[in-house]
């Protein structure tokens, strides 16, 4: 059980995370939306990469990949539940994509553009909550009620795994080296 805490404690830590990020977002777009002629096309786009990377990273990774697939092994009667996430997965996606088309027409400083890109970002982030909402009230407590401890410490497998890739591959969270009497941390390890 220890593996499973491990798990939603994971996707928990991880889903307030997204929260943040959206609430961050959220903020700005209705704030500006009422004075388009601020809209700063650039940030968005810099906030909506953030959270994208993120959100949608982890979703992949961890809920789509890892955890969807052990709940519909273990529950046969968890069809309709899997099918409205991946219903707001697709959906969001298609409106992410319509994110960027609006983007791209706000960079030429169109008031109206930018009122219909911070009402689809809106859309976006309301999407994500959404989202969010479903795996935590639905997904989570059904799957700490049908997956077994043998596929949970799969599960956690998966996530160390990727948590290890993901270090590995982003500067920010590669191991910090150290200069040991002359040496790195690395060298001093070899």
């Amino acid at each position: 059980m220890l593996t499973a805490t491990y798990v939603l404690l994971t996707l928990s830590i991880e889903q307030k995370k997204e929260r943040h990020f959206i609430a961050r977002l959220l903020q700005y777009v209705q704030s500006i939306a009422r004075r388009p002629q601020e809209i700063d096309p650039v940030f968005i786009e810099s906030q909506l990469k953030e959270l994208t990377t993120f959100a949608e990273t982890r979703h992949q990774r961890k809920v789509e990949a890892c955890l969807m697939p052990a709940v519909r092994a273990a529950d046969a009667n968890c069809g309709a539940l899997l099918n409205d996430l991946e219903s707001l997965s697709r959906l969001g996606g298609a409106m992410l994509n319509a994110v960027h088309k609006c983007l791209r027409r706000a960079m030429r400083r169109s008031a109206s553009q930018g009122k219909f890109l911070c009402r689809t970002v809106d859309l976006y982030c309301q999407n994500l909550l959404k989202r969010l909402d479903k795996e935590e009230q639905e997904l989570l407590p059904l799957a700490q009620k049908v997956i077994s401890s043998e596929e949970w410490f799969e599960i956690g497998s998966q996530f160390l795994a990727q948590e290890d890739n993901g270090a590995a591959t982003q500067p920010e969270l590669r191991p910090r080296r150290t200069r040991i009497y002359g040496m790195d941390s690395g060298a001093a390890a070899a």
